[in-house]
Formats: C-alpha cells, structure tokens, sequence
C-alpha cells in the first residue's frame, strides 16, 4: 500500500482530491521544486517572455510529395530519439509551410502527444535537413547558458514527472506551451548552473559531431561501392517460374524481384561476399515468459523500435534472478544489431552498433544479432549492412501475415560489398563518442539532482 501525507493548503492550491495524484512522481516533483524556491527563490520561469519562446506550428493537413516534385524528409515525433533517423516520407516541398517545420540546430524540440510524452532533445545540424509536424513543441531559449541548464533539468526525474503531471487529454495525452510555461525552475546559484551547463552543452556538441561524422562516413562509404540499379517499374510486373517458386517455397512478389537479385550479384561480381563469410546470424525465439521488475531489481531490456533510439522510452528490467535463463538474449559491445520484426517500409534491418554502454543488456527475440569473426573490422560490417543495396535485400526477404520479419537462416545468405581500403575506426569512433555524450549527459543531471538529494524524503 502506498501512503503519502497531504497539506491543506496542497489541495487547496491544486484543487485535487484524487489520491493516485498525490501518490505519483509529479507530485513529488512538484513539492521538491517548491521546497527548493522556498529555501532559494531564485529560479527560472518558463513562462519568461522575454527569456523562453515556445510555439508549435498549426495543426495542418501534410500533403505529401509525389512522383518528381520538390520534397522535404519528414521525421514523426519520436523519430527524434533515434541514434541516427531516416526519412518515414517526404512532403511536398511547394504545398506545404516548409519554414515552419524546418527546426534550427539549438532549439529544444519537446513530445508533446501520445502516452509516452516527455522526452525531449535540442535539435542539430544533423536534424536541420529535416520537416516536423505539430507533434513537437518547439522551444527557443535565448541565453545559452540557461538553455542547456534547463535542457538538463527537463532530462532529470524531476523535470520529467513535472511534465508528465501537466498532460491532459481524454484519450491522447497532450501537452500544451501553457502546461510548461507554468513550470518554475530553482537555479542553486550561478557555479551550479554554470557547472550543469558546461557539460551538457559539452554532451550536445560531441554528440552532434558524431552524428555527423556517422553520416559522412556512411555517404562515404556508399559513394565508394557504387551499385547501379535497374529502373524497374513495378506495375509491370515480372516472370516466375514454377521451379523458382517450389525451391524458394516463397510466393509473395518481393522475394523475387529481379532488381533486387541483380544488385547481388553485381556486388557478387564486383568481389562482394555472404554476410555468413564475415560474421554471425543469431536470433533467440521472439517468444518467452517473465517478469519485469523495476530498474534496481533488474537488468535492461530492449525492443526492436527500442533498439535504434538513443534516448529509450518505456525501458523494461529483466530480473537479475532469472539472467541464467535468457543468455542468449544478451548483447555484447562491438555487435551490430538491427530491428528483425517490424514493418519493411518502417525501420526494419536498420544497423546499430552496440556499444560499450549497452554491453550486457538484454534484446528481445524481434532483434536480430551480426556478431563480425574476430579478424573483421565491426566498422566494415555496420556499413556493408547500412548500405542501400544490402537493405533491398533485406527488406526483399521479409516474410508475415501481420507483421513483417526476416530469419537469420536468410540474413546470413544476403551479399555484401567487397572490403575496401577506408578509415573504418571513424565508425567505431563515432559510435564511442554518442556513448561518451550520453556519460556527459547523465553526468549533468547528476549534479543537478544533488542539489535537490537533502530535500528527498
């Protein structure tokens, strides 16, 4: 049973007499932040005008780009939290208000819909090429300083559960520039704010650089192993033969595609090799029965859509008591990983790199493993595998009724391109240096929430 003392003047300012709100984190939040402006009043209002801008663009239809018209990449909300997102669609770049939702590297970018809302990011050059929708509050904070201070907060429990205590709706929760612009924020003086903004500020930039760097080395990489392919037009159709068919025991259109099987073997030509040649396949089974526990009992464990987010929403924790039982679910650093049920035209077969952070967690059965032999560069097999024409035949082997999924026993045949002479060790510094953004990060909110430890109870 959970219990909690309540004050008269509580209910009476927050005019609540339901006692799962007086029970939850945002409460708590709430009375540490008002404890904290107590004992220092000196704070931060996100409903300072002249200091905090937040706005979102109107909620408009999107007309989407058709065939050979101007077009922008389009992200949905949480594409934001991925390590490195890729267009879902493109919109059409005369018909819709294009200024509006491009975002400047700098802003903070808030989820503002849906049950998981609260994370949030500060947009980068990376993200700049990029159109949002409404989904995502835009905020402008003028003071660079304070930005990545509040950033900070809004990344600790605390700022999380504030937000999440202002959300409304019925059936969506929504957030509102009006639920944050009530929000105050208590500063603990200016060594404090310059500390945590330091390092955040410092997390931000190394972060955005390796993005960029990961990107310029998969455009690199893809302009070196050019491979041409057929302009085929798919209302045409193609030829079968039975035989095909009875070998393959496969009869959806994709799996024979002849623009995909003549990308194979022009790799196969121009000395490209089987994945199986240079790593191993694995998939435990996508089914299996346990608890989950809170965070301190247990040890992580991600989902496919999990997989590819560096900021990881809804996280779950395996019980350490069961470990023994799920090891071949584990992850180990250096591996690459990628999304093995979904949907072809969503993310599915989309690389990570796993890295020393995420070394130990567990991935569910719908995560597939390349796992690079021992004398092959990881950095080698995370760009053969991002590589457009080894996504086309992984998406051409996807199979399922509902939801789609590709089988290691077919991953393992796909053909790569060749190994050629390039700085491989970026890839893999790029990948270490998200890791060490993410330590500058947490780091940051760690201090910040020092200031507030005294006042936990």
């Amino acid at each position: 049973m959970k219990t909690a003392t309540v004050y008269t003047n509580e209910i009476l300012n927050r005019v609540r007499l339901d006692s799962s709100f007086y029970l939850s984190d945002g409460n708590r939040a709430y009375r540490l932040v008002e404890s904290a402006l107590r004992e220092a009043p000196e704070h931060y209002s996100m409903g300072d005008k002249e200091l905090v801008s937040i706005w979102q663009p109107n909620r408009n239809v999107l007309v989407y780009a058709g065939a050979g018209e101007p077009s922008v990449p389009y992200l949905q909300p949480y594409d934001i939290l991925e390590y490195l997102p890729g267009a879902r669609s493109y919109i059409s770049q005369n018909q819709n208000p294009i200024s509006e939702l491009k975002v400047q590297s700098g802003t903070i970018l808030q989820t503002c819909s849906g049950r998981n809302l609260g994370p949030l990011i500060i947009s980068d050059k990376y993200l700049e090429q990029f159109a949002f929708g409404s989904d995502l509050l835009r905020i402008d904070i003028f003071d660079e300083t304070i930005k990545y201070y509040i950033f900070a907060f809004f990344n600790t429990w605390i700022g999380q559960a504030l937000l999440h205590s202002s959300k409304t709706g019925s059936v969506i929760d929504h957030l509102s520039a009006k639920d944050i612009e009530s929000i105050r924020i208590p500063s603990f003086g200016k060594d404090i704010v310059k500390l945590v903004s330091e390092k955040m500020r410092l997390s931000f930039q190394l972060y955005s650089d390796a993005r960029i760097a990961l990107e310029r080395c998969i455009q690199s990489f893809q302009a070196a192993v050019s491979i041409e392919t057929d302009s085929l037009r798919l209302c045409e159709g193609w030829n079968v033969s039975v035989k095909d068919f009875w070998r393959s025991k496969r009869i959806d259109a994709a799996f024979f595609d002849p623009s995909v099987s003549a990308i194979s073997k022009r790799l196969s030509s121009s000395g490209g090799c089987s994945l199986n040649e240079v790593a191993d396949i694995l998939k435990p089974s996508g089914r299996y029965k346990t608890n989950y526990v809170k965070k301190e009992f247990g040890q992580p464990i991600i989902s496919g859509r999990q997989l590819l987010q560096n900021q990881i929403v809804g996280l779950k924790y395996l019980p350490r008591s069961a470990m023994e039982n799920f090891a071949d679910y584990r992850l180990s650093a250096g591996w690459i990983a990628y999304p093995a049920d979904g949907r072809v035209e969503g993310r599915l077969g989309t690389p990570i790199m796993v890295t020393r952070s995420r070394d130990g967690w567990y991935a569910s059965g719908h995560v597939g493993r390349i796992v690079p032999h021992s004398n092959i560069d990881p950095g080698y097999v995370y760009l053969a595998v991002s590589h457009p024409a080894v996504q086309a035949q992984i998406c051409s082997l996807a199979c399922g009724s509902v939801v789609d999924a590709v089988y290691p026993e077919d991953v393992e045949k796909i053909t790569i391109p060749a190994k050629i002479n390039f700085p491989y060790e970026q890839v893999v510094d790029a990948w270490n240096n998200l890791d060490k953004a993410n330590q500058l990060k947490e780091e940051s909110c760690a201090i910040l929430l020092n200031c507030f430890q005294d006042r936990i109870s």
